[in-house]
Parts: C-alpha cells; structure tokens; sequence
C-alpha cells in the first residue's frame, strides 16, 4: 500500500511539473510576442468541454481503491488508507489542474501553427494508449480475480468512451497537421521552382516535378496519419509491457527481447526496402515524363497512327515498368511484415505456452498474463505493418530535400521581395557583344549566338527574321532576361541591369504561349479598356472578365492569341517582344495588329521588337534585322519592302 502512495504521488509531482514546465514555455512566448491572445467563442465552449471528457475519469480515479481495495475505503480512518486517500485526491486534483492550465495555451495561440497542434497532441495520443492499456488490466482482473463486475464494467465503459473521444480528436488534428504539412512542402517546392533561373528549370524535367508535388508530398501527408496510430500503438505497448512485468518479471524479459530483436531484424531489412522504393518513384518520373509528352504533344501524336502505337508502346512498357517496381516493393513490404509478425507470434507462443511448462506459475497470474499478451497483438502489429511506411516517407522526404538544396537549381532573389516591382522608364535598349553557348555533357561546347549588337530606342518598331535553326528563339529568351549571356551585356538606358530587372521590363508572347486564365499583372488604369478592347477584338460575346479572370479560354487557337495580345497590351510594359503573333490571326485581324495596335503601342512609346516573316508589313520598321547562323545582320528597309511587293 505505502509503495502504491508512493507511486501516486511521484506520479502527480511529474505531472506538476510538465505543466509548470509547458505553461511557463507559453507565457515566455508571450512575452516574446510570439503568441496572441485570442477568446472565441467557440475555444470557450472547447475549453469547457474537456472539463465533461475529464469528470468520468475523476469520477473513476474515485471508485478505483472501491472496487479494488476496500469497499469502505474513502470511510476508513487506516492511517495507510489515509495516505492513499491523499494520494489518488493528489492525483485527481493534478489532472485537473493540469488540463486547466495547459489547455489555456487555446487561448494563446503561436504565430506558427505548429506549436500549437503537435503539443497538444502529443498529450491528446497517451490518452487512448492508457485506456487500451487500462482495458486490458481490467478484463484480466475480471478472469484472475474476485472483483465486482459492475466496477469492472463502469471502468471499462469509461475508458472506452475515453479512447473513442481522444482518438477522434487526435486523428482530426493530425489530420489537419498532415494537410498543413503536404501544403507547406508544396508550397517550398514550387517556390523553389518560381525562384530559380530559366536556364535551370530548363533541366529539371517535368516527371520529376509531377512525381514530388503528387506521390511524394501524399507520402507525407498519409505517413501522418499513421503516425497517431503508430504513437498510440506504442504508449500501448509500453504500458502493457509495464503491467506485464508486474505479472511475470522472467517471462516480460523474454517476450521484450523476441520483440527486441524482430525490430532489429526489420531495421536490417530497411536497406533493401528503401532501394526498392527509390527505385518505384524514379520509374514514376518517367511515366509522368511521358504522360507529359502525351498532353503537350497530343496533336503531334494524333496525327500518324505509327507514331501513336510507337508512343503506345513506350508509355505502356513505361507503365508496366513502373507496376512492377511497385509490386516487387509491396511485395518486399510483405514478405518484411509477414516475418515480423512470424516472428512476433513465436515470442508469444513461447512465453505464453512453452515458458509455464518450464517454469510453473500461479494460474491466475498465468492467465492474467496470456491476455495481456495477446492484447498486444493489435498494437505490436500495428507498428510492424506501418514500418514500411516509415521507409517510403523517408525516401520522399530524401527526394525533396535534395531537390530543395540542390544547387543546380539556382535561386534568384534579386528584386524577389514582397511588393511592387519598380519598372523604369526605357529610353534605350543595347546589345553589347553578346554570346551565348549551349553546354552539352561534361560542360562541352555544341553550339551558341553571336556576338550580336544592336540597339533600340523609345517608340521604334523592329522586326527580327531568320529561318529555323538562325538563333532567333535564343536571341529572345537573352533579350527578355531568360539566359545569362556567356559574354556580352545588355543595357537598359546605358546601365548594366540583373537578368530579373531586365525581365521586368519585358511583356512577351512566346511562340508556344501558354494563357492564364487569371489577370496576374493588370494595371488598374488599363481595367476599364478590356471591354472595349473585347469588343474590338470580336469577342465581347464570348469573353467576360469576372473578379479579375477571364470567363473562359475554352477558344480556338486564333481567339486565343488575340486574348493573349489584349492581356500583353493591358500589362503596359515599357517593351514587347513577340514571337510570331500574328501567324494564327485572320487576315482582318492581322492588319489591325501591325497597322492599328503596334502604330498606337510605338505612339505611346513603347520599344516594340517582332518575330515575324510578315514581310507585308516591313514598311512599318524603324529596322529590320536577319538572324542567320547565330549572327544578326542589318537588312536594307527600302529592298526588303521592295522585294516584298513583287
């Protein structure tokens, strides 16, 4: 009895100070200013509601010594029962104060959202683990002892309401914390991504990208949820494994060392289990290489049937490939759980059968033991099955953080700060002996521009002609700030500028454009001009923007590219570069681009520069330069306008 105070007491000093220890974090942090007061209703009402949870345990603690000790027990003038009566009102009383203070934390919550789930749930996930553990005691109390069934009963009530309650709660904040976690991983990787140079996306490949944000990010996010399992599991196992001992100190030891070892064993095989699901993701990157070719290349594929059963074939082989590293890695997961829990059900056939025939016992306490470990079957399965999960987040998390710190994957931050970006006014745009190389395997040379000079003013118009192959699509990605020249600079108004700034100073319709449907970069002097310019575009009837969108995109491919032109001309850049715009256009539509928006747009200043063959409309030109071999040349206006009517 006086060990049993004892013990109690020890207990409720622990439980004194965590919450001494948790509360005195929370107001440092306040003071801090790393927390804010916050007194919603709804987190009262919650607040008042764990008083509810918490008064069926108390009342529990209570009868406990009743339906064990002595039924007169709280009447009793024992001075033994006096000292346990302190005790287990001690521990009540520390309970209760220590959800009191602790749970005030609501009340405070942390700028990050995370002091202010895993905490709470770490406390919240014991519960379950003690009334699983409470359980077991109590049926094997009911078949060892003489003990009313109707405490038995009201106690075995009680914490199975407890492990409901507790464990809905913790599964719904884990869940909440796994979808934080899966937003905030693909939020770092996808700011990564906006915040490296082009020349370096260029070399991540798309599988790679699809294959993060989707299996390794859910990787994540569904290992979360089996962590609240895997942390009840194991306060579970503890816990019996404690009362365990109290039963069978030699047998507990046997049972925790086969236990022991099956963990090593599973630790071993790890190895083998991580190349496997390694070997799974790499395999599904270039599935999602291929799918992504099936989307952007559609209408290539659908035009010759050999080239979309070649296509087929490749994707199909990559899909099956990619099954069957998954199926040799469930299968290896398998075979892992399958021995664990093999050896698992040995250690139990041993010390639960084979033990009391060397070593008799009282049968009661036998008895009392076998339920124990057999109880133990479901948590200590629970931890094998879920340790292959464990190895695949791993491998996920590896992945991410590689692709995070990898510095091939260089980051820009340059005029990267929250804000508006400060665009200058652009006099003078100059190429000065600019080169550039493409650099093959083991940085070789393959083939480069240049040098290339040239210069364009404020309000001039020029056009930039070449055949396939001459250099023109690298020229544009160097003007608009997408490569780094290997040599050479360009100057905005006679100054050298960053790659960013001079992007900045750039609106631009690629070849291959792709639409957003949204208006990210709209200023709102220009808002009021989109329907009149929708109406002059011919599609007023089909467009409508609605809170800063376009209704729809779903168009053909010329209405598109006039949506494209009309967002590029809202932007209202200082210089714009297109890249072959007009070619999808009719011919109504064509004229009114060169003659009536370029002649407005060079009105208002702009540097306009022009990808075109439309010779048509050379006249137009301040200059026109030809792109031949990766070297620019200038062409003679009058000829080429000349040339161009005969």
């Amino acid at each position: 009895m006086e060990n049993i105070t004892n013990k109690l007491f020890i207990l409720s000093g622990i439980i004194a100070f965590l919450g001494i220890l948790y509360f005195g974090t929370v107001l440092y942090q306040i003071f801090k200013k790393e927390r804010k007061i916050d007194f919603s209703f709804k987190k009262i009402v919650n607040y008042f509601l764990g008083f509810v949870i918490l008064a069926p345990i108390i009342v529990s603690i209570y009868f406990f010594p009743v339906a064990f000790y002595d039924q007169n027990f709280w009447s009793s003038t024992k001075l033994e029962n006096l000292e346990l009566q302190t005790s287990i009102i001690s521990i009540g009383a520390m309970i209760i104060a220590f959800y009191t203070v602790v749970r005030l934390s609501v009340f405070m919550p942390h700028k990050n959202h995370y002091f202010n789930v895993t905490p709470q749930l770490l406390l919240l996930s014991l519960f379950p683990g003690v009334a699983s553990a409470v359980n077991v005691m109590i049926i094997s109390k009911f078949v060892s002892e003489d003990v009313n069934a109707g405490y038995l009963l009201f106690f075995f009530i009680v914490t199975t309401f407890t492990y409901i309650v507790t464990v809905r709660i913790s599964k719904r904040q884990t869940a909440n914390l796994g979808i934080l976690i899966a937003h905030k991983v693909n939020m770092t990787i996808i700011k990564k991504m906006l915040k490296s140079t082009y020349q370096k996306y260029e070399k991540i490949q798309n599988g790679k990208i699809y294959t993060m944000l989707n299996d390794d990010v859910n990787a994540i996010f569904y290992f979360s949820q089996d962590a609240v399992n895997m942390y009840i599991a194991a306060v579970t196992t503890i816990l019996v494994v404690v009362y365990m001992f109290t039963l069978n100190i030699i047998s507990s030891l046997m049972f925790l060392g086969a236990t022991l070892f099956i963990f090593s064993i599973f630790f071993l095989l790890s190895k083998p289990l991580k190349k496997a699901g390694q070997k799974v993701l790499i395999k599904r990157e270039f599935f999602n290489n291929l799918v992504s070719g099936l989307v952007n290349g559609f209408k290539e594929l659908v035009l010759h049937k050999i080239k979309r059963d070649r296509f087929y074939t490749d994707i199909e082989k990559s899909s099956k490939s990619a099954f069957e590293a998954r199926k040799s890695n469930v299968n290896l997961e398998i075979d892992s759980s399958l021995f664990s829990e093999l050896s698992f059900t040995t250690a139990i056939g041993v010390t639960c059968l084979l033990f009391p025939l060397l070593f008799p016992a009282d049968k009661d306490i036998t008895t009392a033991y076998v339920i124990a470990v057999l109880f133990l079957w479901g948590p200590v399965g629970m931890l094998i099955n879920t340790a292959p999960h464990i190895i695949n987040v791993q491998v996920s998390w590896k992945r991410i953080k590689a692709f995070l710190g990898d510095d091939e994957i260089e980051e820009v931050t340059v005029n990267d700060s929250v804000g508006k970006t400060t665009i200058p006014k652009v006099g003078k745009i100059t190429v000065k002996n600019v080169c550039f190389n493409y650099e093959g395997e083991e940085n070789t040379l393959t083939y480069g521009i240049g040098p290339i000079s040239f210069e364009v003013n404020e309000s001039e118009l020029v056009f930039i002609v070449g055949g396939n192959g001459s250099g023109k699509t690298t020229l544009l990605k160097l003007l608009v700030g997408l490569y780094e020249p290997t040599s050479g600079s360009i100057l905005i108004n006679d100054e050298n500028v960053t790659n960013r700034s001079l992007s900045e100073c750039f609106s631009v319709i690629y070849s291959d454009f792709y639409l957003f449907k949204k208006l990210y970069d709209i200023k709102e002097d220009r808002l009021n001009q989109v329907y009149e310019w929708l109406k002059v575009l011919q599609l007023s009837e089909k467009v409508k923007i609605e809170e800063g969108a376009f209704s729809t995109i779903d168009l053909s491919k010329g209405q598109r590219k006039r949506l494209a032109i009309l967002k590029s001309y809202l932007e209202d850049r200082p210089v714009y570069f297109f890249d072959e715009v007009a070619a999808d256009l009719d011919p109504e539509f064509r004229d009114f681009f060169y003659n009536e928006l370029l002649v407005k747009m060079r009105a208002e200043g702009k540097i306009l520069i022009i990808i075109s063959h439309d010779d048509k409309y050379f006249n137009l030109a301040d200059n026109i330069y030809k792109m031949d071999m990766g070297k620019i040349s200038v062409l003679n206006k009058e000829l080429t306008t000349l040339s161009s009517q005969y």
